[in-house]
C-alpha cells in the first residue's frame, strides 16, 4: 500500500510540474514591460500577433471606406490584443497588431481565435491599386475612381 502511495504522488507531482511548463516562454523576442493598473503593477510579455488571413472590404459610399478584416489566434486564455498600428507608404498599408499578456500569469493553454476590423484612411487617394500588409499577410484592393470629396 505505501508503494502505491508514493507512486501515486509521483505521478501527481509529475502532472503538476509538467502543467506548469507550458507557460513558460522561450522565444527570445519577447519584450517585458509593466503597466499600471489601479496602483499594482503587472509585467506583460508583448508580442506580434498570429496573423492567418485578412479580408479587405470596400464599403459602397463615397467616399469609398475600406475595412480591412483581419483574423488570428491567441496562443493563450491570457493574450489579448494591446495596441494596432497604421503606417501608409506610397500605395502600401502596413498593419502591425502586437499582443500582450501577463507574464507570471497562469493562463488556459487553448488557442483562442480573434476578428480585427480596421479602418484604413482612404480619403483623397488616387484611383488605382493599394498594397495592404498585416503583420506580414497581405492583400491589394482597387480603386476604381479617385477617392475625393470636392468641397
Amino acid at each position: 500500500m505505501n508503494r502505491v502511495f508514493q507512486t501515486i504522488i509521483i505521478i501527481s507531482l509529475s502532472i503538476l510540474v509538467l502543467s506548469f511548463s507550458g507557460c513558460v516562454d522561450t522565444t527570445n523576442n519577447t519584450n517585458n514591460r509593466s503597466e499600471n493598473n489601479n496602483s499594482e503593477t503587472t509585467e506583460y510579455i508583448y508580442k506580434t500577433a498570429n496573423i492567418e488571413n485578412i479580408k479587405i472590404n470596400i464599403l459602397e459610399s463615397f467616399p469609398v471606406q475600406v475595412i480591412v478584416v483581419a483574423e488570428g489566434y491567441f496562443p493563450d486564455g491570457c493574450t489579448q490584443i494591446h495596441e494596432i498600428e497604421k503606417e501608409k507608404q506610397g500605395n502600401s498599408f502596413n498593419i502591425t497588431i502586437t499582443t500582450k499578456r501577463p507574464k507570471d500569469k497562469l493562463c488556459t493553454q487553448q488557442i483562442v481565435p480573434f476578428k480585427e476590423n480596421i479602418s484604413l484612411d482612404v480619403e483623397g487617394l488616387k484611383a488605382g491599386v493599394y498594397n495592404v500588409s498585416v503583420n506580414g499577410v497581405n492583400g491589394t484592393f482597387e480603386l476604381t475612381i479617385d477617392n475625393i470629396t470636392k468641397k
